[in-house]
């Protein structure tokens, strides 16, 4: 019998706890799966519960929420003997939608009762991993935006209005990168270290990325003219955005960049001011997924 710990964000997603709960002892049958339920109460809370879920042995952990949740609890499941299972809820669901992990609740418990698993990398940046993407340059000032002024009404159509927003008065940026050894500078509208193919949304800023090849994409875009925006923007959604003569990609096992005054980027979506170097590392085979088979 598997014992599968439920780690639910009640501040996300479409179906409240009193529902929730009867549904996924339904779908996933008492001769199976022993379950369990904790409810997150505060940042960070997450990460907490998945460490104790651990060191209890649950066979799966499963992030109920965004992309954010799914950071938290990834921490603790890296590197341990669980496995680690979504039910999307958040705007983007870029990690979800990745593994084709259903948004409908249901859908996607039953992808957890099939059990099929599969050995995935991660990418650690200093002491923390991340599991889909991690940015700076734009991407990082715009889930930044996101983040302090749509906490109380997110989705699609305001991450859009925030980058329309913000477009014309961001800078590109320049960064000495530390890649095989050698010290290059570069200029970057902004960088993305791509484990997954995609941002979230379908925006697959990596078409090629193999989340189980054992190295991450970086991906440099260059500042883009104002008649080239459109263009590059449809070829995220068109899987072809490496493609365009404004992106560099590179295939990497590690790099770094190095910082001369702190510099903002994200991980999974979730903002972090770095003041020192920033060194990233891929994590072969390093987490155990719950996805469709």
């Amino acid at each position: 019998m598997k014992r599968v710990l439920f780690i639910v964000n009640p501040h996300s997603g479409k179906v409240r706890q009193k529902q929730f709960e009867p549904i996924a002892r339904e779908i996933l049958p008492p001769d199976k799966f022993n379950v369990d339920f904790v409810y997150t109460r505060f940042a960070g809370h997450a990460l907490e519960l998945s460490r104790v879920g651990v060191e209890k042995g649950f066979d799966i952990i499963v992030a109920v929420g965004g992309d954010g949740t799914i950071h938290e609890v990834s921490q603790s499941v890296i590197h341990s003997n669980s496995a680690l299972a979504i039910i999307p809820m958040g705007s983007g669901n870029g990690f979800a939608r990745f593994f084709s992990i259903p948004s409908s609740v249901k859908k996607a418990l039953k992808v957890i009762a099939d059990a099929h698993e599969v050995v995935i990398d991660t990418v650690l940046c200093n002491s923390e991993y991340f599991v889909n993407v991690a940015g700076f340059g734009f991407d990082a000032e715009i889930g930044n935006l996101f983040d302090k002024n749509c906490s109380e009404s997110r989705g699609g159509l305001n991450y859009v209005k925030t980058i329309v927003e913000e477009y014309f008065s961001y800078p590109q940026q320049t960064g000495r990168f530390v890649i095989n050894g050698e010290v290059i500078e570069k200029k970057f509208f902004m960088a993305t270290i791509a484990n997954s193919n995609q941002w979230g949304l379908n925006a697959k800023v990596a078409p090629e990325a193999d989340i189980t090849d054992g190295k991450f994409e970086l991906v440099l875009v260059k500042e883009l003219p104002v008649l080239d925006v459109i263009p590059a923007t449809l070829r995220l959604f068109l899987n072809s955005f490496n493609n365009s003569r404004h992106v560099e990609t590179l295939h990497l096992e590690d790099f770094t960049i190095l910082n001369s005054v702190p510099r903002l980027m994200h991980m999974d979506g979730e903002p972090r001011m770095c003041a020192t170097d920033i060194s990233f590392k891929i994590q072969k085979h390093s987490l155990k997924c719950i996805v469709p088979s």
